[in-house]
């Protein structure tokens, strides 16, 4: 909490926000951000789900179960810090800040869930990886010394672990 309220305040001093206003919409943030992790859920493809907030000793990688239930994330290539613009641009741009189109609920008022129709993956188009931007190389190679022996990333193969080397999502 403390660092999303911390990067909050950057953003609202960067656009020159005054202190008193800073810590109301800090204070309102961090209220409402609780308020959902901690008793609330939402309904992103019709089906309802509940936030888990948890901090772990080890990393554990989006496909990998735990005792309480699998993570739920749509790929394993996308990135909560990679889909922040596309969020973004689709409250603002595509559903003009209508907040009732993002759908949420207290915990014991949920809603029957719905079937969503699934999207024919012949007509999608392959994107490049998030991570890689398509290189299909991992951070080590990319960004690295170049050389993948010993990186945890990839465990010396030199390939992106999101797209497997195909530099596609």
């Amino acid at each position: 909490m403390r660092l999303l309220i911390a990067d909050l305040n950057q953003t609202l001093k960067a656009n020159r926000i005054s202190v008193k206003k800073r810590r109301e919409i800090c204070t309102s943030f961090a209220f409402s951000f609780c308020n959902f992790i901690d008793q609330r859920w939402f309904k992103p493809d019709g089906r309802t789900q509940y936030p888990l907030l948890c901090f772990a000793d080890k990393f554990f990688d989006i496909d990998v179960p735990l005792d309480l239930c699998e993570i739920n994330f749509p790929h394993k290539s996308v990135e909560l810090h990679g889909m922040v613009h596309d969020e973004i641009d689709w409250f603002f741009d595509e559903i003009k800040e209508d907040s009732a189109a993002v759908l949420t609920g207290d915990v014991g008022a949920e809603t029957d869930d719905v079937e969503i129709a699934e999207i024919d993956s012949d007509s999608i188009i392959p994107q490049p990886c998030w991570t890689c931007q398509g290189t299909g190389h991992c951070f080590c190679i990319r960004k690295g010394g170049g050389d993948p022996t010993g990186c945890s990333r990839c465990r010396g193969t030199g390939h992106c672990q999101h797209c497997a080397g195909s530099g596609k999502s």
